[in-house]
């Protein structure tokens, strides 16, 4: 999710960076907005015999009217009042996550680019990989559920240096719709100056590319599941060991408040949004009714939990800390 100023890429590109191309100019102030206090770097949690270590990148700020935005004032600000979510900014976690299954190692998602203004307190993901004992040079497989820069910002800088033994799988319509000739048409205003950005980390990966079909296997216990909407090619994950499995949203469901009260109310980063409902909706009814374990990118860290159904909406329920020794 992000805002893009063309002018600002341009010149970037210009100079040959693209470090600080994603700006959101509403939100300058952003980053002196309430106490930013560090987080814990990494925690890990079994998934039968995989073991999933959450990483804190950090967090960053969207402006509040940009989500909910086909309700009504009136009933939009006594909800956000209630669950203590600003009248102008709403802060956002970013959780990439390594699955380790003893044969590879697995970066879900990459965070944001190190130094983006827009987002001064994000773009840690290399010292939380440090703290987590995690070395850049293990990582076999790096899959983005999407290539917003809150995702694929990791890469940004450095696409076959950052990871260098690491593949990169996404979905072929991600792949498609970044990559594509025509990507500006294809993408919502706000993100179509993002697009060269992307195309620059596809043409330096080359063959370490891995564009892949919904339902299929990224490694034998976990399979990507088409979740279209936030993007057109979106995708989550679901893991499998043993009888434990673990449903890894991406963005699909952004909030814990608002997404899962009201799956309905729409979100300005969403591309489609009317398919952006459809999906969240299924996805929550399918966490809560197979009681899946689920793990979300911008929920309060480690963002691990699960889907209870109440009401018309549903409820999130984060899970106990384990902490072993």
């Amino acid at each position: 999710m992000f805002s893009t100023d063309r002018r600002a890429f341009l010149k970037a590109a210009a100079a040959g960076s693209v470090v600080s191309v994603f700006e959101i100019p509403s939100l300058a102030s952003a980053a002196n907005a309430g106490p930013v206090k560090p987080s814990p770097g990494s925690y890990s949690f079994a998934i039968g015999e995989f073991q999933v270590t959450m990483l804190c990148d950090g967090v960053f700020f969207l402006p509040t009217d940009s989500f909910a935005t086909n309700v009504q004032p009136e009933e939009k600000k006594p909800y956000f009042d209630a669950h203590y979510l600003a009248p102008d900014i709403v802060r956002l976690q970013a959780n990439p996550l390594v699955i380790d299954t003893r044969q590879k190692l697995i970066l879900v998602d990459t965070g944001l680019t190190p130094g983006t203004e827009w987002a001064a307190h994000a773009g840690h993901l290399a010292k939380s990989l440090s703290a987590a004992g995690i070395e850049p040079g293990s990582v076999d497989t790096v899959v983005l559920t999407h290539c917003h820069p809150d995702h694929i910002g990791g890469l940004i800088t450095d696409p076959t240096g950052q990871f260098p033994k690491a593949d990169l799988v996404l979905s072929e319509t991600e792949l498609d719709l970044w990559n594509s000739p025509d990507a500006a048409s294809k993408l919502p205003d706000w993100a179509a100056a993002g697009a060269p950005a992307v195309k620059q980390v596809f043409a330096a990966l080359g063959d370490r590319l891995h564009p892949i079909k919904g339902g299929s296997d990224i490694v034998t216990g976990i399979t990507a599941v088409d979740t279209p909407g936030h993007t057109q090619g979106h995708i989550s994950l679901l893991v499998g060991s043993g009888s434990d499995q673990l449903l890894i949203t991406g963005d699909a469901i952004t909030n814990i408040h608002f997404s899962f009260d009201h799956p309905e109310w729409q979100i300005k980063w969403d591309h489609d949004r009317e398919q952006a409902v459809k999906t969240r909706s299924a996805l929550l009814d399918r966490a809560a009714t197979e009681r899946l374990l689920v793990v979300g990118y911008h929920y309060p860290f480690p963002g691990v939990g699960h889907v209870v159904k109440e009401g018309k909406g549903y409820r999130w329920l984060p899970a106990d800390w384990v902490v072993d020794g």
